[in-house]
């Protein structure tokens, strides 16, 4: 039976697994006025396609929200918002846009998982974000690239 609620699917995934401790934040990936947007973000974690991301580091800052840390768990959203999993962030690190890798570009799973591509649709969603703060997308801007893993399913 799905979880009812975020701290629901906490509790489940807790009594499976030593997590020393450990807290958690809630997450999804996409728009949230968008839902399918979200829906497909979470279908691709969930099918293990999609294992990367990558958010400009003006993002974090302006919205003043801690930066992914390898070992942070996050329960993820589903289009719905509602519960679905638990991931947690393998690696994190803050690279020049233009040092994105490809192999990081295909973990992303969108498009046609090229860095061409990946370039081209990252310079699209993050300009108007940055522009909005007083920055300019440039080889050198500051990303916080992402890699995490799904560990604990709701269903």
């Amino acid at each position: 039976m799905p979880a009812k609620s975020a701290e629901e699917l906490w509790k489940a995934y807790t009594e499976t697994t030593d997590t020393n401790g450990a807290s958690y934040q809630t997450r999804w990936f996409g728009n949230q006025n968008k839902p399918a947007e979200v829906q497909a973000a979470t279908d691709a974690i969930l099918a293990g396609t999609k294992t990367a991301t990558t958010t400009p580091l003006d993002t974090y800052t302006n919205e003043q929200v801690a930066i992914p840390q390898p070992g942070d768990y996050n329960v993820l959203f589903n289009g719905d918002m509602k519960p679905v999993a638990v991931i947690k962030t393998v690696v994190s690190e803050l690279i020049p846009f233009y040092r994105i890798s490809a192999e990081h570009a295909w973990h992303e799973d969108e498009g046609d998982r090229t860095i061409g591509d990946w370039r081209q649709r990252k310079t699209d969603e993050f300009t108007p974000t940055l522009e909005a703060h007083g920055h300019n997308l440039s080889s050198d801007t500051p990303m916080v690239s992402e890699v995490f893993e799904v560990v604990y399913r709701a269903d």
